[in-house]
């Protein structure tokens, strides 16, 4: 057991971007542009969505244009515009920017297989590319580096260390499941601490699911992920809605709303925030973002765990030089300083999220800005991402499938059923 400055307890072991299928065309990726040569100069342009990191981002950018002489304009957009001009520059060849950031959980094989985008390795150095976390997650086939998270973010376990440290609450629990009361490493654990802690006559819930269709999508696919599963195959391109472990995932979620407070389908998980802030949760799964923005105010009472299952849902924002860009030189050198050290070590301060170079997840210096480090890049190696090019089509429809089962419209075997043959008949995942 470890503990942050904050005194909040530390437990070691083991963003939903909608892309219109028809606006994807099909394309090669781009030949990476020169590099190496002048000195790059001028302005770059950046589409970014809004969010903590992205202010991050445009906060330190002013020390890269003092160091480089080259301006940056960062434009801070909200995740729809994002999504119409991030299709407009990579597939359209718009040129308006000169990077342009996409969700890595959710764009990155739509990236791979259809972006007009350049490889970075000529910009970054190989020694650079070789030192990102799973580098070879945003690399062609034909071995172009495309895509480079600013960081790592992913899904963690957090629930109340006062309660978990009760003596009464371990020995009623040992006595009950026959096993010592602890943060789950399975969904079949989680769900039986959330089934333990379920009260409602004392205004104490086991957990909090959000049920708008964004947010239940993102449970659906920790649990799927968890299980070793995805939504399609990345070497037939066929869909894979109906295994096992999607059914699985649909049981899982509708046996935790159950112990979910009422009105959980018009909540998403930032209202859990406020559950769990209140003390009316005793355990729940959300973004690593939440560690700081909810144990700032819990202090000690709060507690984070690495997320249970095998894989877990990747979180992080790839930035890619556009193949229509006006100054890709300055973009590079950009992306560049985004990888380096004292961009990366301020961001690890702001943000609290992972760092993305392995040097830097292995620095002493990155340990002392992020006492959790050490729990956090166990969870490094089991990040993945959507296996589809249809992000935002596939998550509504499975939010639909999820709704049919907690209606009682069809059983969750039913469900993933309809979702396969009926709802998404014909489609690939790679389209």
């Amino acid at each position: 057991m470890k503990s942050r400055s904050s005194t909040r307890t530390v437990v070691t072991g083991a963003a939903v971007a909608a892309l219109s299928v028809g606006l994807l065309a099909a394309c090669s990726t781009a030949d990476a542009g020169s590099s190496g040569g002048e000195q790059a100069s001028g302005e770059i342009r950046v589409l970014a969505v809004e969010g903590p990191e992205t202010d991050a981002l445009a906060a330190e950018a002013a020390t890269f244009s003092d160091e480089s002489g080259i301006e940056v304009k960062v434009d801070k957009v909200a995740r729809d515009v994002w999504g119409q001009r991030k299709v407009a520059e990579l597939t359209q060849d718009a040129g308006t920017y000169d990077v342009v950031f996409l969700g890595g959980g959710d764009d990155a094989v739509w990236m791979l297989e259809h972006a007009h985008v350049q490889d970075l390795t000529p910009y970054l150095g190989e020694d650079v590319v070789d030192d990102v976390v799973n580098h070879e997650l945003f690399t062609t086939d034909d071995g172009a580096f495309v895509g480079a998270p600013q960081y790592y973010n992913f899904p963690v376990t957090l629930y109340r260390a006062d309660l978990f440290g009760d003596a009464d609450e371990q020995a009623a629990f040992e006595a009950e499941y026959g096993r010592e009361l602890a943060a789950p490493t399975t969904f079949d654990e989680f769900v039986d601490v959330a089934t333990f802690f379920n009260r409602p006559d004392e205004g104490l819930y086991g957990t909090c699911l959000g049920g708008v269709d964004w947010s239940v999508f993102l449970d659906d696919t920790y649990f799927t992920y968890g299980q070793g599963s995805n939504f399609g195959d990345l070497e037939t391109g066929e869909l894979t809605l109906d295994t096992p472990e999607q059914v699985k995932s649909f049981e899982y979620i509708d046996k935790l709303t159950s112990l979910s407070a009422p009105g959980w389908e018009a909540l998403s998980f930032f209202d859990c925030d406020n559950q769990m802030k209140a003390g009316s949760v005793a355990l729940y799964q959300n973004w690593l973002y939440a560690w700081n923005a909810v144990g700032s105010e819990m202090g000690d009472k709060l507690a984070i765990a690495p997320p249970a299952g095998e894989q877990t849902h990747l979180g992080a924002m790839l930035a890619t030089i556009p193949e229509g860009a006006p100054n890709p030189d300055g973009a590079g050198e950009f992306i560049k300083w985004m990888l380096a050290d004292d961009f990366q070590l301020a961001q690890t301060e702001q943000t609290g999220n992972l760092p993305v170079l392995q040097s830097q997840q292995d620095a002493e210096e990155f340990a002392t800005a992020l006492p959790e480090l050490d729990m956090l890049k166990t969870v490094a190696d089991r990040l993945t991402y959507l296996h589809s090019t249809w992000s935002g089509e596939l998550g509504s429809g499975v939010s639909e499938a999820i709704a049919k089962v907690y209606s009682g419209e069809m059983t969750a075997a039913e469900a993933a059923s309809w979702l396969q043959n009926e709802k998404f008949a014909g489609r690939k995942a790679i389209e």
